[in-house]
């Protein structure tokens, strides 16, 4: 329930967020979206209270222009507070996070009579290590003053040893100068990252409160930070992994956190990507190997217990062999000629295979003792020798961080899996690198829904799920079986329409198509006929399912329309976005080539992108091994994949791209959709469900007017 008090600040908030911020208006998709927010955080659970049927967990869909985020953040500011829990906002990708961090939470911070404070979660590898960075600086300085004294001896210096030298004594003395705090995001200028992968370190490689520059680590009072502050503001991939630390962790306890995800609907995949594991055969042993020496040069720069190096040999080589002849068998199979990989049939090892799988495993586990013992005896060493300790510990935590996923691996592909559980897909990959040939050992759950029920739905103090695509042909059924939501009966569903006038400002035109996509090349080459007829706006976003046809229909192309057409895969995304607004901002045309990446999280109001085309509907191709494994299971049971699976997940794709249309209030555009099937197939019907109200067109215009 939520109290009187509470209704009462939410909303002074919502009233001071109208005064304070020019041209807001609290419309009725907003409100109900945040009574629904109260409602569901009015039902907290306490430290020990069981899940129940879910009444703690909102399921928002707010399409565009809702202003979902302070619908979100006004009454969980309230409610967090008022029942003694903090705040953790996650969102899919690093631009939505800067935008809660630099924009969103600052202007509520600013306006909100309730007074909070709030802290970015990060990686420790978007901080500099102090010690190694002034390590780093030191070698650099000396090496500066040799340079000097033996100038005519010491062959010239290439530029890119200079350029690396100056940067690392740059950013020493910003840091010394506290001029920079040691965050890599707050750099004038970006440090390219075969520079700060030595400024850097990870939880392997760091000694703690052991170290002598603990004082001054900036992870450390980055960390400090976010346990003071009453708004943690992170990312999917950072809640994930704090999910598996029990205490001690960046982010606070489940039981103490309610949680607002934006863009939940990829919070499955992430779920399966933190769960999956693979290792490389030959590349497996080439690290042992080097373990075996960063052992020894630990034992010897440290003085240590010679057994430690002995030990750690016995147990690389022991895998290390294990590993060869796994590798020799699997290339005597010959089984990679026509597919790059293969697949064991519903996740089962054969007997040869699991028997070599738990010898590899527990030579690993020997090794892993050894780290722990050499780990110990380093940090013990710590307070007489702390610069000598940082640089070999963080040698050797590359080679632990290696261990870790070695053993993750087989522990996955070695792993039983209970009676109903969701199965393991586990198979063999060929890898080809400069002719060297390597096999990777690969496992992955063919869900995440069992670990976030477990982890996450099950101990949170409550969740609020949002996005503008959680729906699916029309319901919220594929985001419920992906989440492990299904069990829960009590959950708070809300889906608002955006504001926008879709009807009036928003054209679907679906031409009428000589060729079928089935027929790859006759369908490329019409989608090549058609192009120059669509690209006659400012600003154009071509969206292909597979990057194989988008490269030919690029080549294809006239070539003053491939000056203009920038494509995705030949630059950095945000740069190709750049250039792109460079381009409109000049008055010249220009088009985006894109894959599914670019029909979510790109923001191009305006001219920016005034028609959307689909060169064909974004089913994926099932060729993956997890997929073939998903499907074997679905197919399994008596269930249709295909309706069940690729037809709902084609439809959020589908959804996400037409969301790129219309932006803001002002925006007007056409999307054009090149395959035909969304009307002749019985399917196609089941896609249309739930998008936007666009004014629909089925017909070959020979030009689409806006």
């Amino acid at each position: 329930m939520v109290h009187d008090d509470e209704k009462a600040q939410i909303r002074e908030g919502m009233d001071a967020l109208k005064r304070g911020i020019d041209g807001f208006r609290s419309r009725r998709p907003q409100l109900e979206m945040v009574a629904t927010v109260a409602t569901t955080l009015g039902r907290c659970r306490g430290d020990d209270e069981p899940a129940g049927d879910g009444d703690h967990i909102a399921v928002i869909e707010a399409g565009t222009g809702t202003g979902k985020s302070f619908g979100a953040l006004v009454p969980a500011l309230v409610m967090a507070r008022s029942r003694g829990r903090r705040l953790v906002v996650s969102s899919s990708t690093v631009a939505l996070q800067h935008q809660y961090a630099e924009k969103d939470a600052p202007t509520l911070q600013r306006l909100l009579p309730m007074g909070f404070t709030f802290a970015v979660a990060k990686g420790r590898r978007r901080y500099a290590c102090t010690a190694k960075l002034l390590g780093e600086a030191s070698d650099a300085g000396q090496h500066e003053l040799d340079m000097d004294d033996d100038a005519d001896r010491n062959p010239p210096e290439t530029a890119a040893v200079r350029r690396r030298r100056t940067i690392i004594l740059q950013l020493a003395e910003s840091f010394e100068a506290e001029r920079w705090n040691g965050d890599r995001d707050e750099l004038a200028v970006p440090v390219p990252d075969e520079i700060w992968s030595d400024l850097t370190t990870d939880r392997q490689g760091c000694s703690g409160n052991r170290c002598s520059e603990f004082a001054r680590c900036p992870f450390y009072a980055a960390r400090q930070r976010v346990k003071d502050a009453d708004v943690v503001i992170a990312n999917h991939d950072l809640v994930l992994s704090a999910l598996s630390v029990e205490a001690g962790g960046v982010l606070p306890l489940p039981t103490e956190t309610v949680y607002v995800f934006d863009e939940a609907h990829s919070l499955a995949a992430k779920a399966i990507e933190h769960m999956s594991a693979k290792h490389a055969l030959r590349g497996a042993q080439e690290w042992l190997h080097g373990a075996v020496e960063a052992v020894r040069d630990a034992v010897l720069a440290l003085r240590l217990d010679e057994t430690l190096l002995r030990d750690a040999q016995l147990s690389a080589v022991t895998a290390a062999d294990e590993l060869e002849q796994l590798r020799l068998r699997i290339h005597a199979m010959r089984a990679f000629e026509d597919k790059r990989a293969r697949r064991f049939k519903n996740g089962k090892l054969p007997e040869w295979m699991r028997a070599s799988g738990e010898r590899v495993r527990e030579a690993g586990r020997g090794l892993e003792k050894t780290f722990v013992a050499l780990r110990e005896a380093m940090l013990e060493r710590a307070p007489s020798e702390g610069s000598l300790v940082t640089r070999v510990l963080g040698a050797l935590g590359f080679y632990v961080g290696k261990l870790e996923n070695f053993l993750a691996t087989w522990d996955l592909m070695l792993e039983e899996e209970g009676e109903g559980e969701i199965p393991v897909a586990r198979w063999v990959e060929l890898h080809d690198e400069g002719g060297v040939k390597d096999y990777l050992v690969c496992a992955a759950p063919i869900g995440g829904s069992e670990r976030l029920r477990k982890l996450l739905w099950n101990r949170a103090s409550a969740v609020v799920l949002m996005s503008a695509t959680l729906t699916s042909c029309g319901s919220f059924d594929l985001f419920l079986n992906q989440t492990g939501l299904t069990v829960y009966r009590g959950l708070h569903f809300l889906q608002v329409e955006s504001p926008f006038n879709y009807r009036a400002n928003a054209k679907l035109v679906i031409p009428a198509m000589k060729c079928d996509p089935t027929d790859v090349q006759a369908h490329t080459d019409e989608v090549i006929e058609r192009m120059p007829q669509l690209v006659h706006n400012q600003g154009t976003l071509v969206l292909f399912a597979s990057a194989k046809q988008m490269k030919a229909v690029f080549a294809g192309l006239p070539e003053p329309l491939r000056r203009i057409s920038l494509v995705q895969g030949t630059m950095p995304k945000m740069e190709m976005l750049a250039r792109h607004r460079a381009a409109i901002d000049r008055g010249d045309r220009s088009v985006l080539f894109g894959l599914q990446s670019m029909a979510e999280g790109v923001d191009l109001p305006g001219d920016y992108c005034t028609h959307v085309v689909w060169a064909k509907l974004p089913f994926s191709v099932p060729d993956s091994p997890l997929e073939e494994a998903r499907r074997e299971w679905i197919e399994g049971q008596g269930r249709s994949y295909f309706m069940e699976v690729t037809v709902p997940e084609t439809a959020q794709r589908f959804k996400q791209g037409l969301g790129r249309l219309i932006r803001t209030t002002e925006d007007r555009g056409v999307v054009t959709v090149l395959d035909s099937r969304l009307i002749t197939k019985r399917w196609g019907s089941l896609l249309m469900r739930g998008i936007p109200d666009f004014e629909r067109v089925m017909e070959r215009p020979s030009r689409i007017p806006l």
